[in-house]
């Protein structure tokens, strides 16, 4: 029986990595970094280039397809381990990467309709621009003595 492996990826704020882990011992075989072509999207939408407002922070769901494109046939080819001999893979976000799909799990920018909002476009772990609203929902949830606030 042959060696079996795992590929972890993760995806950060400027780019997204993969590893290919030996699943005998743990060891890391290889690993590839992808820079996002789009980076962080803070001041206009692509395509369109409509215009962000203060504390925006949105990725392109297509960033984290090409690193699954390129990182993980680049760990393969870089260690020589067949696909076949993978059988595990990994994947993480920070938690609070939200990904707006629709109900077949397309992305929201994916859709004409909604390419040219921005509501439509993941938002990254440092997108401020809800705060008022945020702050608002936890004044209002404090004045109606919420027990779930001080979680």
């Amino acid at each position: 029986m042959s060696a079996k492996y795992a590929i972890g990826v993760d995806y950060g704020t400027q780019s997204g990595r993969a590893v290919l882990v030996d699943l005998s011992n743990g060891h890391e075989i290889a690993d590839h970094v992808t820079p996002y072509p789009h980076g962080v999207i803070d001041e206009r939408l692509p395509g369109s280039g409509i215009e962000l407002g203060h504390d925006w922070a949105l990725q392109h769901p297509d960033d984290y397809l090409e690193v699954l494109r390129r990182s993980v046939p680049a760990v393969l080819q870089a260690s020589g381990v067949a696909a076949a001999d993978v059988i595990g893979l990994g994947i993480d976000f920070t938690a609070c990467t939200m990904l707006p799909v629709d109900a077949s799990g397309t992305p929201l920018s994916f859709l004409p309709e909604w390419k040219d909002n921005p509501h439509g476009w993941v938002k990254l772990w440092k997108h401020h621009a809800a705060q008022d609203e945020a702050d608002r929902l936890n004044a209002i949830a404090a004045e109606r003595g919420e027990r779930f606030l001080p979680r």
